[in-house]
């Protein structure tokens, strides 16, 4: 019987060696396709990023712009309120 031991115990061992290289083969795959997946979600948040700071430097614009216009208003309300007070003026 110890001949059928050693051949018993070769072919678990051959078996465990074939799941192992399955199960490394499986484990390669999805490490390529996460990868993959990794590389694609670097460049979305990089898109993103630049989609931000486009954003946020139009807001400054329009922020300066909007500042601008309440300038302006606020300058003609002076002009206004000092042609009203002055006698003679809407006559």
């Amino acid at each position: 019987m110890e001949a059928v031991e050693p051949v018993y115990d070769l072919r678990r061992l051959e078996r465990a060696v074939s799941a192992l290289i399955a199960q490394n083969q499986q484990l390669r795959e999805e490490s390529s396709a996460l990868q993959v997946q990794l590389q694609q979600r670097a460049g979305r948040i990089a898109a993103l990023e630049g989609q931000l700071l486009e954003a946020n430097q139009k807001r400054k614009d329009v922020g300066k712009r909007i500042d601008e216009l309440i300038a302006q208003i606020d300058q003609l309300d002076v002009q206004l309120a000092a042609g009203q007070s002055e006698p003679g003026a809407g006559a």
